[in-house]
């Protein structure tokens, strides 16, 4: 019989990468996608248009799908606005298990956590592992390590198969222009079409851990084949990029040089940490996981 993969958050960036990677397997699941957002993705066999902040849709959802996995990707971040970020990485979450296990309580559950539960490691605590407790600097990755909190309460009271997986900074085509590789593709084609001779950036000086989306799709299907119930796992290159040499790889990339010039409103404070990178030796170790897609060619596909 076909499994039944639910993917909320279908419409976004990870959401929209994962239900394409499903779609091409060789084995292929029925793709069910959900998002807050109508209109479908292409991919999907099905789409759901669900607001996952109500309990009773979430609800319907569960009861009308009957998933045998379900990859929750759908959440928020880049705001402060604590009433919407509760109500999409927490209240979802919450919605969303509660469901699962009173409507379809022996499903596989990815939750997408983050690096930013973490928080501001010091130097010589790096690389991040999942052993390290979450000590998070701003609302978004607070509440992604209380969504965490659920879901490992949701396994350990109610035996539901969760698991996590922490992502550190995705790129891709259509990475969305609040983080920063998105932001440097939107300004460099306007420079391009424009003729600018600068673009503004923030900091420049700090390195980040960036994987390419269509490795982390991988990486959720081959735990969604494997599962590690209660468990959480880092998904992320293994390696620092500081932030300037990624801008100097894109310019390069998009055939333009530009000046950068510092813009103080980009500047983050105290949640801009200086260097950020993580272990992926947990997942590697589990199932054989380990990132494919050099970070030029994940940069190349920004610019096709």
């Amino acid at each position: 019989m076909t499994k039944r993969v639910l993917v909320t958050g279908a419409a976004g960036f990870a959401g929209a990468y994962m239900c394409d990677y499903l779609a091409g397997l060789a084995d292929r699941p029925r793709v069910v996608g959900a998002d807050i957002a109508g209109g479908g993705v292409k991919s999907c066999d099905s789409f759901h248009s669900v607001d996952l902040s109500s309990a009773d849709r979430t609800s319907d959802l569960i009861r009308s799908v009957t998933p045998d996995y379900v990859i929750h990707l759908a959440g928020t971040f880049g705001t402060d606005d604590w009433r919407s970020i509760y109500s999409t990485n927490v209240l979802s979450a919450l919605n969303l298990l509660e469901a699962v296990r009173l409507h379809r309580a022996g499903a596989v559950v990815i939750m997408a956590g983050s690096a930013a539960e973490y928080g501001s490691v010091p130097v010589d605590r790096l690389p991040m592992t999942e052993q390290l407790t979450c000590t998070p600097v701003t609302p978004y990755g607070l509440s992604k390590a209380i969504a965490t909190q659920i879901s490992e309460y949701y396994h350990r009271v109610h035996k539901v198969c969760t698991m996590v997986v922490r992502p550190f900074q995705l790129i891709g085509k259509g990475v969305t222009p609040r983080l920063a590789p998105g932001a440097f593709a939107s300004r460099l084609a306007e420079a391009r079409r424009s003729g600018s001779s600068e673009i503004k950036v923030g900091n420049l000086a700090a390195s980040r851990d960036f994987l390419d989306v269509r490795d982390a799709a991988r990486a959720v299907w081959m735990l969604c084949e494997k599962p590690a119930a209660g468990q959480t796992f880092n998904v992320c290159s293994g390696k620092p990029v500081r932030t300037g040499d990624l801008l100097d790889l894109m310019m390069r990339s998009a055939g333009i040089q530009v000046q950068a010039v510092v813009e103080q409103s980009y500047l983050r404070g105290n949640a801009d940490a200086d260097i950020v990178y993580g272990s992926y030796d947990k997942i590697r170790e589990h199932c054989g996981w380990q990132p494919v897609i050099p970070l030029q060619d994940s940069i190349r596909a920004m610019f096709e």
